[in-house]
């Protein structure tokens, strides 16, 4: 008996070890692959928010490097989701499509550069990232050869802040929120993720569970339809692979 309890005893000190060695082996793995990611990366500092640009001085590019940031930038990057559709509020389709940011410009003003995606997930269409924020550039209502420049998503302090926002010319709600359990996609399983929403009630709501320096892992659109004020679920996106470099 005495001899079974040693062995019981030593099993499992080799499994606490090996646990303990595995996780630090993931650890050292997880590091190694993110430091050589920052080593072929571009850090992005600057902050146009409040910036005006001349239409004409956001010219056409061809980014050749690696950008790192809130959301790494590069032409080779790509984000796979599974986009299921809803027609007033019913299930309709299922489609797989991919993010890429294959277009490029530069702001002469600044020496910016911007990229435009070519599909929808609740962040602008076209960014600049630094290393804590997406930006978006529109062109300005009724006047169409300047373009502004405006914060959009953000690391924040504390654990959550409410803000005013707008879905175009309607007024909206911004609330940020930081997820404290771990976020699961089938790409793979997230910590440090943040909930975007914005809402305009009786008109529409976007959701938006964002990990920093990877991107949208799940988004979600609740519109209401023309005549009504009950928001019903038109869109919902889930990140199911991705490719970074």
């Amino acid at each position: 008996m005495h001899t079974g309890k040693l062995t019981l005893s030593r099993i499992l000190i080799a499994l606490i070890l090996g646990n303990f060695l595995f996780a630090a082996c993931m650890k050292e793995r997880f590091e190694q692959s993110h430091d050589a990611y920052t080593m072929t990366c571009e850090r992005q500092t600057d902050n146009p928010s409040g910036r005006t640009y001349a239409t004409d001085s956001v010219v056409d590019y061809t980014c050749t490097k690696s950008l790192c940031g809130f959301l790494p930038l590069n032409s080779k990057n790509y984000w796979v989701y599974e986009d299921s559709f809803f027609i007033d509020g019913a299930y309709s389709r299922v489609q797989i499509d991919t993010l890429r940011y294959s277009q490029s410009y530069l702001s002469l003003k600044d020496n910016l550069v911007w990229w435009k995606g070519n599909i929808f997930l609740g962040i602008p269409e076209t960014i600049y990232s630094n290393d804590s924020a997406l930006f978006s550039i529109t062109k300005r209502s009724f006047m169409p050869t300047l373009m502004d420049a405006k914060k959009d998503f953000a690391l924040f302090a504390g654990d959550s802040i409410k803000y005013l926002t707008s879905f175009g010319d309607i007024a909206a709600q911004g609330r940020s929120v930081k997820i404290m359990e771990s976020v699961k996609s089938p790409a793979a399983e997230f910590l440090g993720t943040i909930y975007f929403e914005k809402l305009a009630r009786n008109y529409r709501r976007d959701q938006v569970y964002y990990q920093p320096h990877v991107g949208v892992i799940r988004y979600t659109r609740e519109k209401a339809r023309p005549g009504t004020q009950v928001l019903l679920l038109e869109q919902v996106s889930t990140l199911i692979s991705y490719h970074i470099e």
